[in-house]
């Protein structure tokens, strides 16, 4: 849960800062965008002119100084009508402007129903701006302050309805038709309509929409302000890519999330927030890293607060939302995405939860994979094993998984299974081109979600020799051995944890080799990475040496037919310590070329 708050003391003191220094305490993060001046004055909307005559002209702007007066009532009827909570004081995680900003979840923040007072109150507003949208027409203040309380109110489809008849400037009318879609799920509509309103919005605001300044952090964020407008497309286009949180989803619901929250921030410039403090760049950069509040609470003040004007205003995000835009080093090099991207750091740059899932679960909260790799002829052959064996969901909860496959350049293959078991094999084939590899599964009854990415650098076919991914099996109990990887796939693991003492069958594919070759063969299971502190103090006697590698070894003959040379094997896991083992297979052939392929396993106790 993302917190902040304002207080008039801390509102005050950095009004006097921003004189001079407009934004001075924001970090840095989207420090490219223009200044307003004096951002904490009132800011008023840019409009487009319309053309109508002079006597409709006037009542446009009757009507537009009706609506904001009606907007700023309501908003003073929230404020005085939010639940009191005094949570934490004197801490914050970061402060950015006036606000101060911490990400713990609080247990004593239980907002409740909403006050009826306010619901009534809106239904009125949401009325008004309707009459005052068909007096002034060509105002997209108006129309979009309309569709905007028509999705807070929980009217998605009516705020597309009402976006239909926008004739404002045509990409302020297609950004709120998309925003309506992204409100209703429609991630793939919201997708197309934000691109058509990009293309059609002046050059430097469609900069200021796509800017990722503020999301952005450590050396991605340098790479990125070194960029201009024009560089930047690349540079988005890969981040928006890798921050999608199901591929399986149709759309980019994190990216319409993005667009959605520039279209919140234009419709709070001249118009009253919940925080009863002019909307300036703080506050825009909080939208933008954390979306909008899904409450406000206000503090219970004693009867005599000298200096205090108005209330400490708080706004709730939700407990649990998710850092979708990978960590900075994941950003061009994703190799090792599975391992390194931690979906809820302590502390994130940005956050969304998706309105399908309020988890999103990984290999620590039960949903084990096994993902591997082979070729076939020009293609590759996907191959994905899953388990998600996690205790929150019911018996019955209807499971989609998906095997997935997205090209660095866009394409996207999904092998999808409805009404999925709780463990299964997915296969799929796709182009052998640089990716990202993974499983993912939803269950939108319970609203939990679960993915695995890998990402894999699949090169085209030649003719040199290579090996395919090592695939784990369970041997099968008085069967003959599997002799091709087709025969294996109804043996395949759902998981590389493995026990002390088990028995495990690995297979793997040789290619390219023409003719039938002696080979040398390897097999290791080898625990990585001991510390310089530990193997000085082996060699010194003072720990007992770590026996973390065994191996098997063998020469044989393999190749010579029209497809792949499969090997089989048996192995029973010794009795290692627990921990993180590099299972490989290593062939060399007779010209004296070595090749080798490795898996991550986990041993356990038995």
């Amino acid at each position: 849960m993302v917190v902040l708050s304002s207080s008039v003391a801390l509102y005050v003191s950095l009004t006097a800062i921003a004189a001079t220094a407009p934004f001075a305490n924001s970090g840095g993060a989207g420090a490219g965008r223009p200044v307003e001046p004096g951002f904490v004055a009132a800011l008023t909307a840019p409009r487009a002119r319309p053309s109508v005559p002079d006597t409709q002209l006037v009542g446009g702007r009757v009507a537009l100084e009706a609506a904001r007066d009606a907007q700023r009532a309501f908003e003073r009827t929230r404020r005085r009508n939010l639940p009191y909570w005094n949570g934490p004081t004197g801490r914050c995680d970061e402060i950015v402007g006036r606000f101060c900003l911490w990400h713990d979840k609080d247990p004593s923040w239980n907002p409740g129903p909403e006050s009826p007072r306010v619901k009534v109150a809106r239904d009125e507003l949401i009325q008004l701006l309707e009459r005052y949208s068909s007096a002034a027409p060509g105002e997209g203040w108006i129309v979009g302050q309309w569709i905007r309380y028509l999705v807070e109110a929980g009217r998605p489809e009516k705020a597309r309805t009402a976006a239909g008849s926008c004739v404002a400037e045509r990409w302020w009318c297609l950004a709120l038709a998309a925003y309506a879609r992204h409100a209703l799920g429609d991630f793939s509509g919201a997708d197309e309509a934000y691109e058509t309103a990009l293309r059609a919005m002046p050059s430097e605001e469609s900069c200021r929409w796509r800017d990722l300044s503020y999301i952005l952090e450590g050396e991605a964020l340098d790479d990125y302000e070194a960029l201009d407008c024009v560089e930047r497309g690349a540079f988005e286009t890969r981040a928006w890519w890798l921050a999608d949180p199901l591929f399986m989803v149709p759309g980019n619901e994190r990216r319409t999330e993005h667009f959605s929250r520039n279209v919140l921030n234009r419709l709070q410039l001249g118009a009253d927030s919940p925080y009863g403090v002019h909307w300036g760049r703080d506050l825009e950069e909080l939208l933008v890293r954390y979306g909008w509040p899904e409450g406000w609470s206000r503090r219970r003040e004693p009867v005599y607060s000298p200096g205090r004007q108005r209330p400490s205003i708080t706004g709730h995000d939700p407990d649990r939302s998710f850092r979708f835009l990978p960590p900075s080093e994941l950003m061009s090099e994703f190799t090792t995405l599975e391992a390194a991207w931690e979906l809820e750091p302590r502390r994130p740059r940005e956050e969304y939860q998706p309105p399908y899932a309020v988890a999103f679960d990984g290999r620590e909260q039960g949903f084990d994979h096994q993902l591997a790799v082979f070729r076939r002829g020009g293609s590759a052959l996907l191959v994905g094993a899953y388990e998600w064996a996690s205790d929150s969901l019911p018996p019955e909860t209807p499971l989609r998984v998906g095997l997935v496959y997205s090209a660095e350049h866009g394409r996207l293959e999904v092998a999808v299974s409805d009404d999925a078991p709780r463990r299964g094999v997915l296969t799929m084939r796709t182009r052998a081109e640089p990716g990202i590899l993974g499983i993912e599964a939803l269950a939108d009854s319970a609203g939990r979600a679960a993915r695995v990415r890998v990402g894999r650098r699949l090169s085209a076919p030649t003719d040199r020799p290579s090996l395919s991914d090592i695939i784990l099996l369970e041997p099968g109990v008085g069967e003959a051995a599997p002799g091709t990887l087709e025969e294996a796939l109804r043996l395949v693991r759902s998981s590389t944890t493995v026990r002390r003492g088990e028995r495990i069958g690995l297979l793997w594919e040789l290619y390219g080799v023409a003719e039938r070759t002696p080979l040398e063969v390897e097999v290791s299971l080898t625990k990585p990475g001991k510390s310089f502190f530990r193997r000085a103090a082996e060699w010194l006697g003072l720990a007992k040496e770590d026996d973390s590698t065994v191996s098997l070894e063998w020469r044989e003959q393999m190749g010579g037919g029209s497809g792949p040379a499969s090997r089989y094997l048996e192995l029973q896991i010794p009795d290692l310590a627990e921990g993180r083992y590099v299972l490989s297979a290593s062939v060399q052939l007779a010209g004296g070329t070595e090749l080798t392929s490795a898996r991550v396993l986990t041993v356990r106790e038995r």
